[in-house]
């Protein structure tokens, strides 16, 4: 590889990672609000929105490293699209939906440490629902 491919590729790998950094502030900066859509779009029992909206949650979430945000997310979309071996009490339904909302509710200063309690707490139940997660 002569110098010229070796700065162009140099060039075009710190594009790409910039690229993916304003992808990734840009997810940090809107999880609340579509943790906020998901709920909503729950309330109004428009089911179709809540698998689209966990299925984003959950793949974007695992890109830019929300790892219990993405289980969360999975666990959700499988239960509205109907993929469970027990189907879930609504009150666990609402569980991991106040566990995704605080965890979602300063992403700019995320508490590891409270979010994994959290999904240590909800493991059991969830398990005990979707296998999977």
């Amino acid at each position: 590889m002569d110098d010229n491919q070796k700065m162009n590729k140099t060039e075009m790998l710190a594009r790409a990672n910039q690229a993916i950094n304003e992808v990734a502030i840009e997810f940090t900066e809107s999880l609340n609000e579509r943790v906020r859509d998901l709920e909503k779009a729950l309330h109004q029992n428009d089911l179709k929105k809540v698998v689209a909206i966990a299925y984003n949650l959950e793949t974007e979430a695992s890109t830019f490293g929300w790892p219990r945000v993405t289980r969360l997310s999975k666990w959700l979309r499988k239960i509205f699209s109907g993929d469970y071996d027990n189907k879930p009490k609504a009150e666990d339904v609402m569980k991991v939906l106040g566990a995704l909302k605080l965890m979602a509710s300063d992403p700019e200063t995320p508490n590891d440490q409270r979010d994994e309690d959290l999904f240590r707490e909800l493991y059991p139940m969830m398990s005990h629902v979707i296998s999977d997660i």
